[in-house]
C-alpha cells in the first residue's frame, strides 16, 4: 500500500515540481503539494517529500509552453488535490482512488505544455 502511495505521490511531484501556469496556477500546484504532505501523513504514512520540492521557478519558466486552458486545467488539479479529506488509516485505497481522479482534470493538457511539464 505505502509503494502505491509513493508512486502515485511521485507521479505528482513530477507535475508539481516542473508544471506549467501562469504565476497563479504554479501558486496553486505549490499550495496543493504542501496540503498533500499533510493528507497523507494522516494515514501514517509519509511521502518523502519535502515542502521546497516544488519548484516555483521552473514552474513559471515553462508558461510559455501553456495556453489559458492549460492553467486552467493546472488549478483544477491543484484545486482538486487541495480539497481532498485527510487519509485515514484503513480507507487508503478509496483516498487513492479519489487523488488519482483529481489528474483527470489534467486531460486534454496541450503537447506542448506536457512536454514542458515533462522536462
Amino acid at each position: 500500500m505505502k509503494k502505491l502511495m509513493y508512486g502515485l505521490m511521485a507521479a505528482g511531484t513530477l507535475l508539481f515540481g516542473v508544471g506549467c501556469g501562469s504565476s497563479s496556477a504554479c501558486d496553486d500546484l505549490a499550495d496543493a503539494n504542501r496540503a498533500l504532505s499533510d493528507k497523507v501523513e494522516a494515514c501514517g504514512s509519509e511521502t518523502g517529500m519535502e515542502d521546497d520540492d516544488f519548484d516555483q521557478g521552473r514552474c513559471e519558466d515553462a508558461l510559455e509552453a501553456c495556453s489559458d486552458a492549460d492553467r486552467d486545467r493546472l488549478s483544477d488539479l491543484a484545486d482538486c488535490i487541495q480539497g481532498l479529506p485527510d487519509c485515514r488509516a484503513g480507507s487508503e485505497m478509496e483516498w487513492v482512488d479519489q487523488f488519482s481522479a483529481c489528474f483527470q482534470r489534467t486531460a486534454g493538457l496541450s503537447a506542448a505544455c506536457a512536454a514542458a511539464a515533462g522536462g
